[in-house]
């Protein structure tokens, strides 16, 4: 174990060491760049790009403006590494790109670049710019484009690709390399060789690394596995992520209802499906409405409007909080000491709602729990709010004895004189009103924990995402909850002490 453990330390190191090493090489490319761009130094451009990743290539572009990133297609004669630097840029650099260059050079370049990426970037463009780049791809690829995009962002299809290795059961491990050299290059991945029938059904696959192994001149047929993972075409792309993590699978086949292989989706795939996921999620339980943009390609309008839509459903869900006050106006006009208390109970309530929604969603999310698991999960919150709460509740009554005491709460007369005249005296007073204080959070704090495993259940049974109980709603529930505990509470109090008090008031 120790041995596998520093390994991966070492991995780790060496993975830091090459980030280093490309972001020092971005920050002297991007000046030779836009100097050589500048003076047209084509051959200086050419050397650079031969010598450089596509992907270091993209950022240093993504860092130009949108007319240099058309120069440099257009000086540029590699339009395989073009092709590829494509997929990595800007949305608005590419559409630049696409209306700018030459119908041939861009014809050329288009075809090197992926159909899944091709497709992803045709998703999100105007209807214009769809039939722009239909117009310059061949018929058959532009069926295939059409099918990629038709299929929900929130599917597997949308983020599949259809540039796969598959040979039929008759092919003998010979072909099979035949047509990895002949083909393999324009492939996503090489990494598993899928069979399939004459009617493109998948029947059985194996990985690249176990064939290399086997003898050249036995057909596919007595070697495939027919035990494997797949998923739908239409299934929610983030079913691919607990499939791909149990089986440990670099690539996971996409079959239609026919039971046809349609395509595969690879582990990047599923990475950008994870950091799409958990970036949505961060931003749900933030209360930001997601976008479909990065954060310097999203518009000021745009960011603002995702900000106000939950600032304002926020804004609504509070004013019961309002409500709840105003309805108990009589119990704080005869004892005002007890709206000094509202942060501690809101904020306690509202932070202990969000550490189980935060539990309870992130379970749903990795498969560990299931809508099903209900009863079982509610009961152990029930059980965990409660120790909490004991816990909290001692804390907290002797620390508003303290409070009082040390006159850390600075008390004017009149508040003095309510609180002698409720409860008798004002040391009993101070004893009563931290154990209102005490109870109402051991109330709350329960009832936030059931709560706050129950909404991401119920929202997940209904289809949605649970990360929509957000921090902030979950808060605003529990704030309008204690309040009514709170006050119940204080009510039964002073009547008990003074119900002719309490009699007038009312």
């Amino acid at each position: 174990m120790y041995v596998k453990n520093k390994k991966v330390e070492i991995e780790k190191e060496d993975n830091r060491l090459e980030t280093n090493s490309v972001n020092s090489n971005s920050t002297i490319l991007l000046s030779d760049f836009h100097s050589s761009l500048v003076n047209n130094e084509t051959s200086q451009i050419n050397e650079i790009v031969d010598n450089n990743s596509a992907i270091s290539i993209a950022e240093i572009l993504n860092n130009l403006s949108e007319n240099e990133a058309i120069l440099f297609f257009s000086v540029t004669n590699d339009v395989v590494k073009l092709g590829e630097i494509f997929s990595y840029l800007l949305v608005d650099h590419r559409t630049a790109i696409i209306l700018t260059l030459g119908k041939k050079k861009l014809s050329q370049v288009i075809s090197y670049v992926k159909d899944d990426d091709l497709a992803d970037y045709i998703s999100d463009t105007p209807r214009y710019m769809r039939l722009k780049v239909a117009a310059i791809i061949p018929l058959k690829r532009r069926k295939t484009i059409e099918k990629l995009v038709s299929y929900s962002d929130d599917t597997v299809g949308s983020i599949m690709t259809t540039e796969y290795l598959s040979v039929s059961k008759e092919t003998t491990i010979q072909d099979v390399f035949k047509k990895i050299k002949r083909e393999g290059e324009w492939l996503e991945t090489v990494r598993t060789v899928y069979v399939v029938d004459n009617n493109n059904k998948l029947i059985g696959l194996k990985r690249l690394e176990e064939i290399i192994f086997i003898d050249e001149k036995k057909k596919m047929e007595e070697i495939m596995d027919t035990d494997f993972a797949y998923i739908s075409s239409t299934a929610d792309k983030e079913e691919a992520i607990p499939i791909c993590k149990k089986y440990d699978l670099a690539t996971l086949p996409v079959i239609s209802k026919n039971g046809e292989l349609v395509g595969i989706i690879t582990f990047d795939d599923v990475l950008d499906v994870i950091e799409e996921e958990s970036t949505e999620d961060i931003l749900l339980r933030a209360g930001i409405a997601p976008t479909s943009k990065s954060y310097m390609e999203t518009k000021p309008f745009r960011m603002a409007l995702s900000y106000v839509i939950w600032l304002i459903i926020i804004a609504l869900i509070n004013t019961f909080s309002s409500v709840v006050v105003s309805y108990n106006s009589h119990l704080t006009s005869l004892l005002s000491v007890l709206i000094i208390f509202f942060p501690i109970l809101n904020d306690t309530g509202g932070n202990s709602g969000d550490q189980t929604t935060s539990t309870i969603t992130r379970a749903l999310a990795t498969n560990e729990i299931t809508t099903k698991d209900y009863l079982k999960v509610a009961s152990k919150e029930l059980i965990v709010g409660f120790i909490s709460a004991i816990i909290i509740g001692v804390f907290n009554f002797g620390w508003t004895q303290f409070e009082f005491h040390s006159h850390l709460i600075s008390l004017e007369e009149n508040q003095l004189s309510q609180i002698s005249t409720t409860f008798g005296s004002i040391s009993k007073g101070y004893l009563m009103i931290g154990l209102i204080v005490s109870l109402a959070l051991v109330f709350s704090i329960t009832l936030s924990k059931v709560l706050g495993a129950t909404l991401p259940i119920v929202t997940k049974q209904l289809k949605l995402d649970p990360a929509v109980i957000s921090g902030p709603l979950i808060a605003c529930l529990m704030d309008i909850f204690t309040l009514i505990i709170y006050f119940a509470l204080a009510g039964s109090f002073i009547n008990g002490f003074n119900p002719d008090l309490l009699g007038v008031s009312l």
